[in-house]
């Protein structure tokens, strides 16, 4: 996966159940003779990602061999497009991978019953939910029992332009920020007559909506995911804000306002950035003409904002449980996310690590991680459901206009109401 961005779309187990009619030819696999004579065993685990996963991924099973000669870990690496068919194939044709890669379609095989519980393997060798994030936690988790552990967390976080907040005499951004801060921030900054803008572009990506909704006090649905929840006085509040800062603040671009092959943050036209941790490396990569920095996004009604996050799991039908659970807890302890850690991007689930220096000092003082780990901290689970990736179509359908067309945010919403809430009642009716 080329970032945690590019989270994947939930996939409808059953009809993948009904349609599968073949197995992979990879997912099950037999023990191995290693170079002693003696027999190891074979542990399959998938995961998705490019090069940087790769180097990753075979850094911390050189570590894990060291402590586990008896145990082959044969790393698969699938495309992000298709994984989850992938799996989901493999598992209706009767055959399993033993550890799987999960990111939003966790609530999809959790409730068709197709993962190992982990708590009873946790309990046993004492590895305890407190030692992680509970955001990450509770991502992971399914009627009380936890079916994953975490890899990677992140949350929408602000980066901002320093040499802007110093030319218009700003005060930097801290973990006490308002949107009222925010939006004073942003009105000094912009100067259309220079291209600049206070902050980037808004749209229907569900991160980006929810990080204003959720904090000013709304939702896109109700808690037990049975209602829509974005027609609220809170919810709407934080899209009138979004739109406001488009058409009648003029802090926020529409695309006619950037320049063809553009990138208005990397060429130090945006004072404040709203995004994903990726954007951390990219701008250590790429930027070289200004100062920027990292803060938490504000704070509304409360401060939140919404979490990335990847875990491992064990499908049922492993054949190798007891040496898949201990690939999953040394890729998920200390090991395996200091590994993590050293990468100075995403936030290692495991707190010990995610506040020690290993993290927190990766790159010095240039790079204020600790706004990182106090997003994840105070980040909220977005609301999955097995309709997840439809009611994102429905979003850019219609919350789209209310951004690109200044159109009547409660109309929109009004039309949205009936189409979100009849898939709500179908994804209830499926568990």
């Amino acid at each position: 996966m080329k970032s945690l961005k590019k989270i994947l779309t939930a996939v409808t187990l059953s009809a993948t159940l009904l349609a599968a009619g073949c197995s992979s030819d990879s997912a099950k696999t037999s023990s191995s003779s290693g170079s002693d004579g003696d027999k190891k065993e074979t542990v399959s685990f998938t995961y998705w990602g490019g090069d940087f996963d790769k180097k990753r991924m075979e850094a911390i099973r050189t570590e894990f061999n060291k402590e586990n000669p008896d145990i082959n870990v044969k790393l698969i690496q699938i495309p992000s497009d298709g994984y989850d068919q992938k799996l989901l194939t493999s598992m209706a044709g009767g055959s399993s991978y033993d550890v799987v890669q999960l990111a939003e379609a966790f609530n999809t095989y959790a409730g068709k019953g197709t993962l190992e519980d982990l708590t009873p393997y946790m309990e046993k060798d004492g590895v305890s939910k407190d030692d992680y994030f509970s955001a990450g936690m509770e991502a992971y988790s399914y009627d009380g029992k936890v079916m994953a552990i975490p890899m990677r967390l992140g949350a929408m976080i602000m980066l901002y332009n320093k040499d802007l907040f110093d030319k218009n005499g700003i005060p930097y951004p801290t973990d006490q920020w308002t949107w009222e801060d925010f939006h004073n921030a942003a009105l000094k900054i912009t100067n259309k007559q220079d291209g600049v803008f206070g902050v980037q572009g808004v749209g229907t990506w569900w991160a980006n909506y929810m990080a204003y909704v959720e904090s000013f006090g709304g939702s896109l649905m109700t808690e037990d995911h049975t209602k829509f929840n974005l027609d609220s006085p809170e919810s709407i509040k934080g899209l009138k804000f979004m739109q406001d800062l488009i058409y009648k603040d003029k802090a926020a671009p529409l695309a006619s306002d950037i320049p063809k092959g553009v990138d208005l943050w990397t060429s130090g036209k945006i004072g404040m950035l709203v995004d994903g941790p990726w954007h951390i490396l990219s701008a250590i990569a790429n930027i070289k003409d200004f100062n920027w920095e990292v803060a938490p996004i504000p704070t509304g009604e409360k401060f939140t904002t919404p979490l990335f996050s990847n875990a491992f799991a064990i499908p049922k039908g492993s054949e190798h449980k007891d040496a898949a659970w201990k690939v999953v807890k040394f890729w998920t302890g200390e090991v395996g996310q200091t590994i993590l850690a050293k990468e100075g991007g995403e936030v290692p689930p495991l707190k010990s690590v995610a506040n020690s220096d290993v993290y927190l000092k990766v790159h010095g003082d240039a790079v204020n991680l600790q706004a990182l780990v106090t997003s994840v901290d105070g980040a909220f689970v977005p609301p999955i459901t097995s309709k997840w990736g439809e009611i994102n179509k429905l979003a850019d359908t219609y919350l789209a206009p209310i951004f690109s067309e200044n159109a009547d945010v409660e109309k929109q919403l009004k039309d949205m109401k009936p189409q979100v809430e009849k898939m709500l009642t179908e994804a209830q009716e499926t568990k």
